[in-house]
């Protein structure tokens, strides 16, 4: 089953934070059209792990989706613009503030041809205000939101070593859409949706990250989640482990053989073991190599204790829950050759999304796509020729 069945979003796109999120609704049915400039387009195809010319990284993002080179600077796009976003549902783009303005595609231009469509802008920190015209980055956003001050260190803050806030902000993009696409059906009609990537980011960490600034004015503060979070050591690689209930408190005490330390006024409840989160801690992990990784995690296991080995990337292929879920797939890129990639994580009516189309070459279907919508060989070769189209 593909719920996005007979959408098509057309998208002015670069990087991650937005075609992750378009990627994601490629998966679940939507006609996704990329457009890229001719002249090399996307800058995701030239970073990662590459062979005969496709990288892992472009084709992570952008599965199931069609591809069209159009320089869309060249007023003589203009008219193949608005034919492709008349018969668009969604129009998605993650420019800097001002770039599709002066191409002409701002939102009352863009509502002008097409008064159904939603209209969806992701930036790093708005429109206008400090820092709009910035050029941003994931990084400059862990930065500024506080997410890095929270990997805080013997070492002083550090980055989460991937690109989190680009992800969080590409799935805060696609549940936004399809809610906006909700809303339509329910009789709203076309309308702008305006997200920031530290906005969602913000969102994202508010629960667990800024408790103790959740109150204005004083209140009793707390340790936060993260001082729980930390990898304990074994005699031969590391586990993640995590206790909050009394009886996973007590059981990991037993595994470790430490009674000692349900008698510790430090433990006794839940709200005194996340005040002393970094003294428990320890306190587990002055114990852990004692044993194993794979007797630690049978052990905890055993005693219903979440805990599990910190997998390497290979492990994390092979691991019987990822096999037994069929949650990597491999199929045949025509150019990449072999490749493997996470299925999409929802499963509809008992039915995983597929991959209908591997990630598309510069331009692939430029003359497919308008050709649908109505425009004539000559005419697309003729713009070809003119440099218009790629």
């Amino acid at each position: 089953m593909e719920p996005l069945q007979g959408i098509r979003i057309v998208e002015l796109t670069t990087n991650v934070s937005a075609p992750m999120g378009t990627l994601m609704l490629a998966d679940q049915g939507a006609d996704v059209i990329r457009i890229e400039a001719p002249d090399g387009g996307d800058p995701s195809r030239a970073v990662g792990a590459i062979r005969n010319g496709v990288t892992g990284y472009y084709l992570g993002l952008n599965r199931n989706k069609r591809a069209l080179a159009m320089n869309l600077k060249d007023p003589r796009s203009r008219p193949l613009m608005a034919d492709l976003l008349r018969s668009a549902d969604v129009f998605v783009h993650n420019t800097r503030p001002g770039v599709v303005e002066r191409l002409g595609y701002g939102y009352a231009a863009v509502r002008d041809i097409n008064p159904n469509l939603i209209y969806v802008s992701l930036s790093g920190f708005g429109p206008d205000g400090p820092g709009a015209g910035n050029r941003v980055y994931d990084l400059v956003v862990q930065a500024v939101s506080g997410m890095v001050r929270l990997q805080t260190s013997e070492h002083g803050p550090e980055f989460v070593r991937n690109i989190v806030c680009d992800k969080v902000s590409a799935v805060t993009l696609a549940q936004a859409i399809t809610a906006a696409l909700l809303a339509r059906e329910r009789g709203a009609g076309g309308h702008a949706v305006e997200l920031t990537m530290l906005e969602a980011c913000i969102n994202f960490l508010w629960p667990d990250g800024f408790w103790n600034h959740s109150f204005v004015g004083d209140c009793e503060t707390k340790p936060l989640i993260a001082e729980f979070i930390s990898t304990m050591p074994t005699a031969d690689g590391h586990v993640g482990m995590f206790t909050v209930g009394d009886h996973e408190f007590a059981s990991a005490c037993a595994v470790l053989d430490a009674p000692e330390l349900l008698a510790d006024s430090r433990f006794r409840t839940l709200a005194d073991r996340f005040a002393n989160a970094h003294e428990m801690m320890a306190e587990f992990r002055s114990r852990t190599p004692r044993f194993t990784t794979a007797d630690l995690v049978a052990r905890m296991e055993e005693a219903q204790v979440p805990c599990a080995k910190v997998n390497d990337f290979e492990e994390v292929i092979a691991d019987p829950r990822v096999v037994h879920r069929g949650s990597i797939l491999e199929y045949e890129h025509p150019i990449g050759g072999r490749v493997r990639q996470p299925r999409a994580a929802a499963i509809f009516a008992g039915e995983p999304c597929a991959i209908r189309r591997p990630a598309p070459a510069l331009g692939e279907h430029t003359d497919e796509v308008f050709a649908e919508l109505g425009q004539a060989p000559e005419t697309l070769a003729e713009l070809r020729r003119a440099g218009v189209l790629g």
